[in-house]
């Protein structure tokens, strides 16, 4: 339940109120961004309800300028006298920082009504709810014939709402919640242990989710993988990535090249690739900031107050364009994308605008159904999740292929373990030889279809 002190109306209005304060000093403009987050979690460990907590926390921030410089504050203490010893804070740091070329405050603008982005049935849910949703993910691993336990795992609701006052007359407010859960599981039988396997889940409405199926699927994949095996060789260069082993490390790769910030500063590999090519023809990637169903990060202004927008970032194989916030885009003669962002996860007050990052990130879907996606495959494997390093300037990867599974004549074979993979991102894109036609939402945040990509480093390790 919402109190008065959480409402639109009173966090609007004490922003103003600091607005109205910053503009008795010797500043040239003033903007204030709070941010209130509610989690609600449940932690499970072996077969059991570990843990329930729940936080919440509110801060404001305030970012004021004089020409070109920059004063920044913050504070979690929310009465007027603490609020207005922020503002004093950043008026002071304007007198001692050194100029940032090209800052300056965002615009007033319309921004677009996202339906779907915060539900009541989501924002009802109860603890006692949300354990049984844990027992119903549970439960099939209680049934299982071998022990099949979890580990680190979690069902939580984040509620978040964030808002924006300035002094040029922008002001923004939005309110988002949903429903995710993180598993990692790991069968045993007798002294065979598996490899942990990996699932999660994000959703607007809890009843799209199925927790009995869910859990279901995640007890089967442990337990194929009590009989996972570790090839001398395998002969192949052909990798298939999974929803999570494209997350990580093609994702963060592609999120860091098309950054702005990336670009001027002459940190990625794309900065003289603006509309040519940097992958197969059939790879599409937009951001699709205002699709609920697509991810979590859906909002209607970024965390300067720009709008934002569907993007379309790679066309055809081709870079469209980079994303940017107001800093880069008033650098570099254009205008933001909408894609600012004060830090990427926790209390997003505690920063000034300072990250570059997609909102809702999707890679389109291929054309290719699940028996023509493998029917070419003489030998090659698919892996659930990369644990490795990797590095978003050259794209270069290596590391352990966690959740592999052999690809022989078309048809998922044996489990695997200790297999690494390696290679570089750039050169993936443009070895893409199918893309799926199903796409899968992983973290909550990425939608991917599966990847099939040859030219990878395959090596094997007793």
């Amino acid at each position: 339940m919402t109190t008065e002190r959480e409402s639109k109306e009173y966090l609007l209005d004490l922003s103003q109120q600091l607005i109205d304060y910053s503009n008795t000093k010797a500043i040239t403009g003033a903007e204030v961004f709070f941010h209130h987050r509610k989690n609600t979690q449940v932690m499970t460990e072996g077969q059991s309800i570990s843990t329930e907590r729940a936080t919440s926390e509110l801060g404001f921030a305030i970012r004021v300028l004089n020409n070109e410089v920059e004063g920044f504050s913050y504070t979690n203490k929310i009465d007027i006298g603490s609020l207005k010893t922020c503002v004093d804070e950043a008026v002071s740091i304007t007198k001692v920082a050194p100029e940032k070329q090209g800052i300056k405050l965002t615009v007033p603008t319309n921004y677009s009504e996202i339906n779907g982005i915060f539900t009541n049935s989501v924002a009802e849910l109860t603890i006692e709810e949300m354990i049984d949703y844990a027992k119903l993910v549970l439960q099939p691993m209680r049934d299982a014939k071998v022990g099949v336990r979890t580990n680190l795992s979690s069902i939580e609701i984040e509620e978040e709402t964030c808002g924006i006052v300035n002094s040029l007359g922008v002001e923004g407010f939005t309110r988002s919640n949903g429903l995710s859960g993180n598993f990692l599981a790991v069968a045993r039988e007798g002294e065979k242990v598996g490899s942990f396997v990996f699932d999660s889940f994000f959703t607007h409405e809890a009843s799209n989710i199925d927790f009995s199926k869910f859990g279901d699927k995640l007890t089967s994949r442990a337990i194929r993988n009590l009989e996972a095996i570790t090839p001398p060789t395998i002969d192949s260069d052909v990798v298939v990535f999974s929803k999570n082993g494209v997350l990580q490390p093609l994702f963060y790769v592609i999120a860091h090249s098309i950054r702005a910030d990336s670009v001027e500063q002459a940190r990625s590999m794309w900065k003289d690739k603006l509309a040519d090519s940097v992958a197969v023809d059939t790879f599409n990637f937009i951001d699709d900031s205002h699709n609920p169903d697509a991810g979590s990060g859906c909002r209607p202004f970024d965390d300067e107050g720009n709008k934002t927008q569907k993007v379309s970032i790679i066309k055809d194989g081709i870079l469209e364009t980079f994303l940017f916030d107001e800093l880069r885009a008033n650098k570099m003669d254009t205008v933001s994308t909408g894609n600012s962002w004060r830090g990427l996860g926790g209390s997003r007050f505690i920063l000034p605008p300072s990250e570059i990052f997609p909102n809702v990130p999707h890679i389109l879907h291929g054309d290719m159904n699940t028996e023509e996606f493998y029917e070419d495959i003489k030998l090659g494997i698919i892996f659930e999740y990369f644990s490795g390093s990797f590095r978003v300037e050259n794209g270069m990867f290596s590391g352990i292929a966690k959740g592999a599974q052999l690809i022989r004549k078309g048809e998922l074979a044996e489990p695997l373990i200790n297999v690494s993979i390696g290679g570089n991102v750039f050169d993936v894109l443009n070895n893409i030889t199918g893309l799926s036609k199903e796409t899968q939402l992983t973290s909550g945040y990425l939608t991917t279809p599966f990847i099939k990509t040859q030219g990878i480093k395959i090596s094997t390790q007793k």
